[in-house]
């Protein structure tokens, strides 16, 4: 714990809680960033929002977008770190599994701002009828992921980790000081053994075990912003305990 500067964290179902992000997350944040320790919003949700997320959040002044695809800081266009999709050729095969699987998916509203993702309403899904969908999309050569509240079409597995190891190398930040922490299947790319200093999951990782290729090495006791609140609350304590000399990549982290 004592050497993490940096928390790269899922939004939706880690920092929110019941779908709203609330005042204790956003002390909790501040606090973090207070004492050294960067915090970057990696999110399925779109350019445009995980914008606003940088612009407001205290002290946060970098995140990534759409599963990865875009980095996002404030003042600046959103940089492509995957290839630029082709939406229109994912939204063909969104209206197939409507039309021949009966899939019922429903466009987010806020696909207007988002860059290269096409995202659904998750809509209580269960994980069976993901897992059918996901087959019918493969069928198609494309990628099925679901989050918390969102069912993703990809044209590349979505990969949050390798953004993140991405944009360490270019700010150079240890990949050792990162830690990474989420909830649901698309953010698997952050579980990745051998990536990160350390990777949590919420408790909500752990109904889910089967949908992940590996398990974080940590889970919280408890769901939602609640586990989030575990981890910065153990990173302040420990940063309490043994003050750092000089912050790993920490200066180059929070320029914005």
């Amino acid at each position: 714990m004592r050497g993490l500067t940096l928390v790269a964290t899922d939004v939706d179902g880690t920092l929110t809680r019941s779908g709203a992000l609330e005042a204790e997350v956003l002390v909790a944040i501040r606090e973090l960033v207070a004492a050294g320790v960067s915090v970057w919003p990696v999110s399925g949700r779109p350019a445009g929002e995980v914008l606003g997320l940088c612009r407001y959040l205290p002290g946060v002044t970098r995140g990534l977008a759409e599963n990865g695809l875009l980095e996002i800081v404030p003042d600046r266009a959103p940089r492509w770190l995957g290839r630029p999709t082709d939406k229109p050729r994912l939204r063909a095969v969104g209206d197939l599994l409507n039309a021949e699987h009966d899939a019922g998916l429903e466009l987010v509203g806020d696909d207007f701002c988002r860059m290269g993702d096409i995202a659904y309403e998750r809509a209580g899904r269960g994980e069976a009828e993901l897992l059918r969908l996901r087959a019918a999309a493969t069928a198609a050569g494309v990628h099925l992921i679901w989050s918390n509240v969102h069912v993703h079409l990809a044209e590349a597995i979505p990969d949050k980790g390798a953004a993140v190891l991405q944009l360490a190398a270019e700010l150079g930040i240890d990949p050792a000081a990162i830690v990474t922490v989420g909830d649901a299947p698309n953010d698997a790319g952050l579980f990745v053994p051998g990536r990160f200093g350390l990777t949590v999951g919420t408790a909500d990782v752990g109904r889910q075990r089967d949908y992940f290729p590996s398990l974080p090495q940590a889970m919280t006791a408890e769901a939602e912003a609640s586990g989030f609140l575990e981890l910065a609350a153990a990173l302040l304590a420990a940063r309490r305990a043994d003050p750092p000399r000089g912050a790993v990549g920490q200066g180059r982290a929070g320029q914005g």
